[in-house]
């Protein structure tokens, strides 16, 4: 991966990326209008897409899609926002035909960041009154205040994602409003500092790894002149494309791309996909992309770059450290188990060597998922209980406290960074009736771990030897990642271990 690509460069090949989905969504599209998977909002933006690209190419695609928004159901999952949005930002659409649409389907407003900005925006679009105007005002300073901790955006109130920040923070970018502009700056060098040059954007949270926050990243990035981060996530999705000859909606397991109906179901329920949540649609996905990878492809060159930081961008949510040999994320807070991150993210090496050793974890917990409590990389007992996560919290710059408890008692995890280790170590009192199994650390399952004895292991491909001051167990049951199938280190027979993960200078 070269990081010598200039801005003209990468806004090519941003097009080029944007008009194979428009001819993939092409194809995908029934001649009702509608795709062969059920979607949200996949035709409002494919329909966008593809006026922006060829009106003239696409004129049936967008005449067919239209014609079926206009006959979608409003019922309580119709997303009125983000079809709004779409058809707001499209050219040549008439009031009237919008209109007829959205007919009267109210705004959902959920208690999300990104709804929230999708309704203060698409009101600007169409607002004239004063009344309007005092609204978004207002409306504005409340996303501000429950949703702005600079420089992050919270995706719900105390829990972070990665992959909705960079969709908030590329609304903003986007805004013609210039205090929302202001806004996505300091957003973006979050980003940059968690993009690195490894180019995994959206590591934290809700939705890690996915399509969606990658190309907001991506735009957001390159709004703001940050080419070479921009770059790295470029060439993530042009190597998933070019593997699976379509944009897969999980980038991180890219082999993995949904299939046609009638053959298997795609969703959290299914081991062939992974970091799938019960809400997610490939087409949505797939026509979002898309639209911001054209948005993308339209960018003047930033006549200054934002200014990075000389160390990563710290805040109360999220932490960050980074060395020559990795990069460490850890999302601190949250509400459920996909928002925050009991054992941290690494992704080893840098640049077109950077690979995940430690993937992220967790999902939804409410439809049947791959994500139950056997995926929790936190202690757990014989018989199937495990920790529940109580709270993290930075003690320094390069230490990380995990409180958490299992059979009523609070045990303690500590995670100490250095330039080429990672030190965890878990400690349970010893009132605890049973012994626990400690650590439940999951491994990337694409890496090869080669055992040296029952307290030592290699990972050869990256350099990392893991070592335990107690004996070490293996295991694949029902481990799993966001990047798919993963493989377990446990620590059994005490109330105290310590692991280390090293990394040796390779040639």
């Amino acid at each position: 991966m070269s990081f010598s690509v200039t801005h003209a460069e990468i806004t090519r090949r941003c097009a080029k990326l944007a008009h194979q989905i428009a001819d993939n969504l092409a194809d995908r599209q029934s001649d009702d209008g509608n795709f062969l998977l059920p979607d949200f909002y996949a035709k409002a933006f494919a329909a966008n897409l593809w006026a922006r690209t060829d009106r003239n190419t696409y004129r049936i695609n967008i005449d067919r899609a239209l014609r079926a928004l206009t006959h979608q159901p409003q019922d309580k999952s119709y997303h009125r926002e983000f079809i709004e949005y779409a058809l707001l930002d499209m050219p040549g659409l008439s009031l009237q035909k919008r209109l007829e649409i959205l007919r009267s389907s109210p705004n959902q407003c959920p208690d999300v960041a990104n709804w929230q900005i999708l309704g203060l925006i698409n009101r600007q679009s169409r607002a004239n009154g004063i009344w309007d105007k005092a609204v978004g005002i207002a409306h504005y300073h409340f996303i501000r205040s429950r949703y702005w901790r600079s420089p992050v955006f919270l995706d719900r109130p105390r829990c972070f994602s990665a992959q909705y920040h960079a969709f908030c923070a590329a609304l903003l970018a986007d805004s013609q409003n210039r205090p929302q502009q202001k806004m996505a700056k300091p957003a973006t060098r979050l980003i940059a500092d968690m993009t690195g040059s490894h180019g995994y954007a959206n590591l934290l949270g809700r939705g890690a790894g996915q399509s969606f926050g990658a190309v907001c990243a991506l735009f957001t990035l390159l709004k703001y002149g940050a080419t070479d981060q921009a770059y790295a996530i470029l060439y993530h999705l042009e190597d998933a494309f070019d593997k699976c000859g379509a944009l897969p909606l999980n980038l991180l397991a890219p082999y993995l791309l949904p299939p046609n109906p009638g053959t298997i179901n795609p969703g959290p329920a299914n081991p062939k996909t992974p970091g799938w949540y019960s809400y997610n649609r490939h087409d949505d996905y797939l026509a979002f992309a898309g639209y911001w990878l054209l948005k993308a492809a339209s960018l003047p060159s930033s006549k200054t770059a934002v200014a990075l930081s000389e160390k990563p961008n710290q805040s109360s949510q999220v932490f960050l450290f980074s060395s020559r040999h990795y990069h460490a994320q850890m999302a601190l807070t949250g509400a459920q188990c996909f928002d925050y991150t009991p054992a941290p993210v690494i992704v080893s090496g840098h640049g077109e060597k950077a690979c995940l050793l430690l993937p992220p974890t967790g999902g939804e917990q409410d439809s049947p998922s791959l994500y139950g409590p056997s995926t929790a990389p936190l202690p757990a007992l014989d018989g199937g209980d495990v920790a529940l996560f109580i709270s993290a919290k930075r003690r320094s710059s390069n230490q990380v406290d995990i409180a958490f408890e299992l059979g009523s008692i609070t045990g303690q995890r500590s995670i100490l960074f250095s330039d080429n280790e990672i030190t965890i170590k878990d400690q349970i009192p010893n009132t605890l009736p049973k012994i626990p199994d400690l650590f439940r650390i999951l491994i990337d399952g694409n890496l090869d771990l080669r055992q040296i004895s029952d307290t030592e292991f290699t990972v050869p491909k990256i350099g990392v030897t893991i070592t335990s001051d107690r004996p070490l167990s293996l295991d694949n049951d029902e481990a799993f990642s966001v990047a798919g199938a993963a493989t377990r280190i446990t620590a059994q027979g005490s109330n105290c271990a310590t692991l280390k993960l090293r990394w040796e200078d390779q040639e």
